[in-house]
C-alpha cells in the first residue's frame, strides 16, 4: 500500500495545541492575583470570571488536540492507527492523509480499484448512539465535564457529508468521473456503536479492511488513472510519502534426483 501524509498539517495541528493549552493555562493562573490580591474591586473580579471561563476553555481544548495529535505505542495517532490496520494491501490501494484540497481538509482519503473512499475516523470511547444521521454520546452530565480534554464525538455525519461534498467538487473541477463511497470509523477498543439505519456505515477499526475488499471495483479504472487521482489529491504544505510492500513467504521447490 502506498501512503501519502500532509505532515505539515500535523505539525502545524501540534503547535496550535501546544499555545492553546499554555495560554489556557496562563488565563487560569491569572484568575488567582485578580481575586486574592486586586478582589476588593468589584470590577476585577467580574474579569476574573471571564479570565476563568476562557481558560478553563482554551486549556481543554488544547488538551483535546494535543492527545489527538500526539503519537503513543498505546494511543497511536488516526492516521497512524490506519497505516497500520491496513498495511497488507497492496499498492493499487494509496492511502492519503489530511489532504488539502481547496480551503478545506479532507483527514483521510483512500484510492481503491473501485474509486475514493472517504475515511471519517475518531478516537471516542464510550456508548454512541446513531439514529440516522444523528449522533450522541450517551453518558452523565459530571463525566461529560471532566471529558472535555479527552477524545470528543464530534458530528461524524456532517463531517462526512462535508468532506464528501469537497471530494466531489474537487473532482468535477478537474473532470474526473470516479465513484465516492464513504465509512465511519471508530480507532478506538472501548467503543460501543448503537446504530440504526446510520447515513453512512459506521464501523470499529477491525472491521475496515473488510469493509474495503468489500467495494465493488470499476474494471475502467486503471493504474494510471489512479495515479492520475493521487496526484490530484495529495496536496498539502509538506508531503510524506510511504509505501509498504508484501512479503512473501519463501517456496520450497522438491528437485528431482539427477
Amino acid at each position: 500500500m502506498r501512503i501519502v501524509r500532509n505532515i505539515g498539517h500535523v505539525k502545524r495541528r501540534k503547535r496550535s495545541a501546544r499555545f492553546g493549552a499554555l495560554f489556557g493555562f496562563l488565563f487560569l493562573v491569572g484568575t488567582f492575583p485578580l481575586v486574592f490580591v486586586w478582589g476588593k474591586n468589584s470590577n476585577l473580579v467580574a474579569i476574573s470570571y471571564v479570565f476563568l471561563f476562557v481558560g478553563f476553555i482554551l486549556f481543554n481544548m488544547g488538551m483535546q488536540q494535543m492527545g489527538k495529535w500526539s503519537n503513543t505505542p498505546r494511543h497511536p495517532r488516526n492516521d497512524l492507527a490506519l497505516d497500520a490496520k491496513l498495511q497488507p494491501f497492496s499498492d493499487k490501494y494509496v492511502l492519503i492523509h489530511y489532504a488539502r484540497l481547496g480551503k478545506r481538509v479532507i483527514e483521510h482519503l483512500m484510492i481503491h480499484p473501485g474509486g475514493v473512499l472517504v475515511i471519517t475516523a475518531k478516537d471516542y470511547p464510550g456508548k454512541v448512539i446513531v439514529r440516522g444521521n444523528r449522533w450522541r454520546r450517551q453518558g452523565l452530565g459530571l463525566s461529560r465535564l471532566f471529558g472535555l480534554s479527552g477524545p470528543q464525538l464530534g458530528q461524524p455525519g456532517i463531517e462526512t457529508e462535508q468532506a464528501v461534498n469537497t471530494l466531489e467538487q474537487t473532482l468535477r473541477d478537474a473532470q474526473q468521473e470516479v465513484d465516492v463511497a464513504a465509512v465511519v470509523v471508530f480507532t478506538n477498543d472501548l467503543v460501543d456503536l448503537d446504530l440504526e439505519e446510520p447515513a453512512y456505515p459506521t464501523i470499529s477499526l477491525e472491521s475496515l479492511p473488510g469493509f474495503i475488499r468489500s467495494l465493488e471495483v470499476d474494471p475502467s479504472l486503471r493504474l494510471n488513472d489512479r495515479d492520475t487521482l493521487t496526484e490530484l489529491l495529495a496536496r498539502g504544505e509538506e508531503l510524506e510519502r510511504q509505501e509498504f510492500r508484501r512479503t512473501r513467504r519463501p517456496v520450497k521447490v522438491k528437485r528431482r534426483a539427477a
